[in-house]
């Protein structure tokens, strides 16, 4: 029983070391939220609408990572995903970035 306090704590969350600060822990769209978007917009053969964009990021599946983990994200798929905070902004300018790009 002693075993199970140590690392659930008295109250059942889990036991945080006293020599560790808590590091917060964040939603990350798996698979990247860039990708849902951009899917789903080659599928409908038009801009998405706000709304749209909207109901995917609250309809995404997604991972809770620490805040340094998922720093690390972009430098390992080679682009920053889309802020779940602002995500019509956010497409609307990866949207531009992809339109201004010759086709290859």
């Amino acid at each position: 029983m002693d075993f199970l306090k140590k690392i659930f704590g008295k109250d059942g969350n889990a036991a945080i070391s006293p020599h560790e600060p808590a590091e917060p822990v964040v939603p990350v769209p798996i698979p990247p939220l860039f990708n849902l978007l951009f899917d789903l917009e080659a599928k409908k053969g038009t801009p998405l609408t706000e709304a749209e964009v909207i109901d995917v990021r609250d309809g995404a599946v997604c991972m809770a990572m620490p805040i340094s983990m998922r720093e690390q994200l972009p430098a390992q798929r080679d682009y920053a995903d889309i802020d779940l905070e602002n995500p019509w902004p956010e497409w609307q300018i990866v949207r531009e970035t992809m339109e201004a790009r010759p086709n290859d």
